[in-house]
């Protein structure tokens, strides 16, 4: 008897994440773009965390901080997250801090045993990257808990390039991508880009709607229960190194 095709899903929200072997985290506007492209820019690794107060504690000679609250760039921080600003590397490594983008990332860490970044940027490397005949699931960072038409549509173009037994969910989503004739309307007509829009950052709808620019696909590693770290090419060992943020009871990993 031949074994079951691999299933291909997707949560459209984090919330609707269940046990996989892959997870692909897509956070369109803009989390997991600006990930792709300042890893390209020369930075070793993104260290993702979900609070502020985290990214700070992070923050030392050679890291430097990025992010946002509600698509504003965060104060005190040298970056917000606008992937086009990550032109070449400051420093060695990137934190990175986000409204939905980031928390995602976390989150899937408990739900698979390995975890990429996806996003239009890198989506024929990541394609080839997903390992043929695993159960994969294409997980949406969405915005505030909610389904967010961008991720809803790049989970769709991926899903649509791979083999397997697709979910409903996975159907849904590739027939969602199907009505669009390019990258650029699906983004454009979100709810995320209306707010880039009122807060003077159109210009990343654009730079996030380049398909295929970018051949690296992050892999994410756990560095505790509050940072995960995107590299390429590290290792897990690698990734993790140097990453603590001095919490009572949390002991910086490999320091």
């Amino acid at each position: 008897m031949s074994a079951p095709a691999a299933s291909i899903d997707v949560a459209f929200t984090p919330a609707e994440i269940r046990p996989t072997r892959v997870a692909v985290i897509i956070d369109v506007l803009r989390a997991t773009s600006t990930i792709v492209t300042a890893l390209g820019a020369g930075y070793r690794r993104v260290l993702c965390t979900a609070s502020v107060e985290d990214a700070r504690r992070l923050r030392e000679p050679g890291r430097l901080l990025a992010g946002e609250r509600h698509c504003r760039p965060i104060e005190g921080f040298d970056y917000g997250n606008s992937p086009g600003a990550f032109d070449e590397a400051r420093g060695e490594d990137l934190v990175l801090c986000t409204t939905n983008g980031t928390p995602a990332i976390l989150s899937a860490l408990s739900a698979a045993d390995e975890v990429l970044i996806g996003s239009l940027l890198n989506l024929d490397a990541l394609v080839e990257r997903i390992p043929t005949g695993e159960d994969v699931t294409m997980v949406c960072a969405g915005t505030g808990g909610r389904f967010a038409l961008e991720d809803g549509y790049a989970a769709g173009r991926i899903v649509a390039l791979l083999e397997g037994s697709w979910t409903d969910a996975a159907r849904a989503a590739e027939r969602l991508a199907s009505a669009y004739g390019d990258t650029y309307e699906p983004l454009d007509q979100s709810a995320d880009a209306a707010v880039l829009r009122e807060t003077d950052q159109t210009a990343d709808i654009e730079f996030c709607a380049q398909e295929s620019i970018s051949a690296l696909v992050p892999e994410i590693s756990s560095a505790g229960s509050q940072v995960a770290v995107a590299s390429v090419g590290l290792g897990a060992e690698a990734a993790r190194a140097g990453v603590g943020i001095g919490l009572e009871g949390e002991e910086a990993v490999n320091r």
